[in-house]
């Protein structure tokens, strides 16, 4: 009966905090929130989005993807995870 309320315990404490994380950050874990949610799973480009984040971020979302089990076979190398932003890709030509 005790094991529960440990249980919540253990993963309240293990969540970031809201202030703990960067705007950006938040809004991709919110949207692969709903991903999750509709069933839809990680879009083809996931990579690349996170490519575009600071690396702190970067990998405050590869954690938050593992955890929700969006994430389960694709390997990150360390120097992915630590690579600084790349600018975001120009797929559409400008107005």
């Amino acid at each position: 009966m005790m094991l529960i309320p440990a249980l919540l315990t253990v993963a309240a404490t293990a969540l970031p905090d809201a202030s703990e994380t960067s705007p950006e950050a938040s809004a991709f874990m919110e949207e692969a929130s709903a991903w999750l949610l509709e069933g839809t799973g990680l879009p083809r480009d996931y990579r690349s989005l996170l490519q575009q984040m600071d690396p702190a971020d970067r990998l405050q979302a590869i954690v938050f993807l593992r955890r929700s089990g969006l994430l389960s076979g694709d390997i990150w190398a360390l120097e992915d995870v630590l690579r600084p932003a790349l600018p975001p890709a120009l797929d559409e030509a400008p107005e």
